[in-house]
């Protein structure tokens, strides 16, 4: 069995359903593959810029259609939205680029406390680390 195949025309335009509800500044060219082996139901990369040029595609989605089928509706939308939601878009500059998630926790933490506390604790400590590498770049750029 081959690990890449075409993904099914049902699966894209899931995928568009779900992205088209969102508000992007510029439109986005995709290609769409499907992964057998990938371990999670859907991933966007960006396409370095030389294949851009040659392919006329910015964004690469890949989904396990095999494990995609062993998801509820609502499931699939929460996954495909939180991946979607990785993609960030310089304005200024039309640069695309894929950015991490801003809750990385365990869900015993969540179940513990809740969502809302759980991400505000993690959103102070990035702001304290980011608050710490401005210093950083402040002091390199005196000295």
């Amino acid at each position: 069995m081959d690990k890449y195949y075409e993904l099914s025309e049902d699966t894209i335009k899931d995928f568009f359903d779900i992205f088209n509800k969102k508000a992007f500044p510029v439109s986005m060219k995709f290609q769409f593959i499907g992964d057998t082996k990938q371990k999670s139901v859907i991933n966007i990369t960006k396409v370095a810029d030389k294949y851009t040029f040659l392919m006329g595609k910015e964004l690469l989605v890949s989904v396990n259609e095999d494990l995609l089928n062993a998801y509820d509706d609502e499931s699939i939308t929460i996954l495909f939205e939180q991946e979607i939601d990785k993609i960030n878009i310089n304005i200024g500059t039309g640069k695309i680029k894929m950015i991490k998630t801003d809750l990385n926790t365990f869900s015993a933490l969540v179940n513990k406390y809740g969502v809302e506390k759980v991400a505000r604790a993690n959103k102070v400590e990035e702001l304290y680390q980011e608050q710490k590498e401005d210093a950083r770049t402040d002091e390199e750029f005196i000295a």
